[in-house]
């Protein structure tokens, strides 16, 4: 426990702000970020969808009925990232994503251990 918190939750939280603040980012839409997004051949308005799914990831982390969800949605959305990267070539950029898919398997392993499916909660 951290100040009275289990990690795991902690954890959970701090990702579930992590996704909330890239979705709010991902909306703005900023230069840079829209020209990957087209250099990746994904449409110009691509990071509205991109800044959705966060969004949406960091709500479910944040709702503990709803939290099954989010680990799953934080977890396709770093697959498709490794997808995007490595077709285009930028292993270079992977390591992040890679970290953020790691936090996300220690939260849900800390809060749910190994089952696989704990949507009893719903």
């Amino acid at each position: 426990m951290i100040f009275g918190f289990h990690w795991a939750l902690l954890l959970t939280g701090l990702l579930g702000i992590f996704f909330l603040g890239d979705g709010v980012v991902s909306a703005i839409g900023p230069k840079p970020m829209r020209d990957s997004f087209v250099k990746w051949g994904f449409p110009g308005w691509w990071h509205l969808v991109n800044a959705a799914v966060c969004l949406a990831t960091g709500v479910f982390l944040l709702i503990p009925a709803l939290r099954p969800l989010g680990f799953a949605l934080g977890a396709l959305e770093c697959f498709a990232i490794f997808a995007t990267l490595i077709r285009n070539k930028e292993p270079g950029h992977l390591p992040p994503s890679v970290f953020l898919l790691g936090l996300l398997c220690a939260a849900y392993w800390g809060l749910y251990g190994l089952a696989l499916s704990p949507m009893g909660s719903f």
